[in-house]
Order: C-alpha cells, then structure tokens, then sequence
C-alpha cells in the first residue's frame, strides 16, 4: 500500500512580503510535478512512500488607507521525497495532493480579499477566518486520501482527480 503523508505548514506575515528560495515553486497549470522535484531524504522508518511539502503563505497589509491581502502557495522540492520514483499512480496522488494546495489557496484568497480591513487585520479576524480555512483544507486533503487509499483506489482517484480539476476551472 502506497501511503501519502502531507506535510503542511502555515505563516500569516503582517509586515513584509514572502519569498521563494530555490528550492520552492508556485503552482502553475503548465507544469507538473516530476519525481525530479522529490529531492529531500526519505525517512526510512516511516512507512509512506512519499512526502509532499506545500505551503501557504499569506501577508496582509494596511498601507496609505488601504488595506489588501496577498496568498500564495509553493511545493518544496528539498522538504519532499519519495521512497518510489517510478509509479505514475504515485506521482498522480502526489500531484493532486498540490492541486488541492492550489484550490485552497484560492479558496483562502478570495475569502479574505471580502473581509480585509484596516479592523480585520487588527483585530485578528483574518487570523481567525484564516486558521478556520486552512483547517478546511487539511481535512480536504485527508478525504482525499480517505477515500482514494492514498491513490490505491484508481477508480476513485480519478474521480478526484476530475472533481479538482472542474473545481480550480470554475
């Protein structure tokens, strides 16, 4: 059995912008994952095949009487590994896994673009809305693995794989 194992992290940053070192990517349409972007060690003494590392990151900001809200997400190749770096079904699962990654971050961003404000931010309520969609999408991310046993099920896979796919289209 194939088992995924996500690891996720999230900063909210209230005073400067973010930066991507040469380990990290943003998602993009126009390319996917390749198990040359699996370059951290595998843990030998976990029994999952493979570890994606995604984050989301997000900055919000009050500047001359505006404030706005930026949120954006990376795959890290150095934090990501896999213990089998030739199953496509695999690298499927692995795939998806930054897919929904990207939809929440979607998701995230135009929830916070309805609610900043100079009282938002001080407040803490993009904290609290932010924390609240995050969780969303970790348990997204266990259905996903749920239901499809970690891509096993190549059946439901699919039908996940064409479910996000129509939801990062709409």
């Amino acid at each position: 059995m194939k088992i995924l194992l996500l690891a996720v992290t999230f900063l909210f940053n209230l005073l400067g912008g973010f930066s991507l070192n040469e380990t990290q990517f943003p998602w993009s349409k126009n390319r996917k994952l390749t198990w040359n972007d699996f370059n951290g060690k595998p843990v030998k003494t976990m029994s999952a095949a493979a570890l994606t590392y995604t984050d989301i990151q997000m900055n919000a900001s009050f500047i001359d009487g505006k404030a706005s809200i930026e949120v954006k997400n990376y795959f890290d190749s150095k934090l990501s590994w896999s213990k089998n770096k030739t199953s496509a079904q695999l690298l499927a699962h692995e795939q998806l896994h930054f897919d929904i990654t990207e939809l929440y971050t979607r998701i995230i961003r135009k929830r916070l673009n309805e609610i900043v404000s100079e009282q938002t931010i001080r407040d803490g309520t993009i904290n609290t809305e932010s924390s609240k969609l995050l969780k969303e999408w970790r348990a997204f991310q266990l259905k996903y693995d749920e239901e499809t046993n970690h891509g096993v099920l190549l059946d439901k896979q699919k039908a996940w794989e064409t479910k996000v796919a129509e939801m990062l289209a709409n």
